[in-house]
């Protein structure tokens, strides 16, 4: 019975010691917990405050995307007005050469009337020809002169056939001859100019055929009387090649 006591001491003392070592688990557990929430605590900051700076980087670029819509929009709208601007250049320059051949077309008939008036003029000046219609020749070859110079600064020369049968109309016969032949013809093969006239029965009306050799090329119709020449005008269902200065005519009325 002595003994219990002593058994009884014995374990509150284990008890006790027991409680302590415990008590010092628990304290020790819990500064590690506290030191692991304050560590999460401040990981958890961390992540918030990263986050905020990827929402703040996510609006940035958005924005900037944004702003790079806009600025493709307006390089295709750019683009679009370009390629507009290129297909209208593209159509000026095509019309451009297309003028400067026309002018240079023009140029070249300008200067082949020029040079066949001159040789008439230097024919005629060989010949018995009246100082009037030597006269018609200087003035046609400077009005031919004054057309070839504006058409070489952009002007449009004439070209209209009332234009051009003026030019001709004007034109006087280089000699009397023998047979009846062309001694000029008109743009197009509109017209001819005859050595056939009124001191030689020519009439308004007359019909000639034009031949070159035995074949007939065309046949013509007297519209204007002169003198000593007159001009017939082309039937054009009749033509058949192009006519040339000394084609003779025949008149078949």
């Amino acid at each position: 019975m002595k003994s219990l006591p002593l058994v009884l001491c014995a374990l509150a003392l284990l008890g006790a010691a027991a409680a302590a070592m415990l008590y010092f688990q628990i304290g020790n557990s819990k500064k590690i917990l506290e030191t692991q929430l304050a560590s999460a605590n401040s990981h958890a900051t961390s992540l918030d405050s990263k986050l905020a700076t990827a929402a703040e980087q996510n609006d940035l670029l958005e924005k900037r995307l944004a702003t790079l819509d806009s600025d493709l929009g307006e390089a295709k709208s750019r683009l679009t007005t370009t390629e507009a601007r290129n297909v209208q250049l593209a159509r000026e320059l095509a019309q451009t050469k297309a003028a400067l051949a026309a002018r240079d077309e023009s140029d070249r008939a300008l200067n082949e009337q020029l040079d066949s008036l001159k040789r008439d003029l230097a024919e005629a000046r060989s010949s018995a020809v009246a100082p009037e219609a030597v006269a018609a020749y200087k003035a046609t070859i400077t009005d031919l002169e004054r057309q070839l110079a504006n058409a070489q600064h952009g002007a449009a020369a004439p070209a209209a056939p009332g234009a051009s049968t003026a030019v001709f109309a004007t034109h006087p016969p280089i000699a009397a001859a023998v047979a009846t032949a062309v001694v000029s013809v008109g743009p197009s093969n509109a017209f001819v100019v005859l050595n056939y006239g009124a001191t030689h029965g020519a009439q308004p009306g007359q019909s000639l055929a034009i031949q070159r050799g035995p074949d007939v090329l065309a046949k013509v119709l007297i519209s204007d009387v002169r003198p000593n020449f007159s001009i017939a005008q082309v039937q054009p269902d009749s033509l058949h090649g192009v006519l040339q200065k000394g084609d003779f005519a025949v008149l078949t009325n």
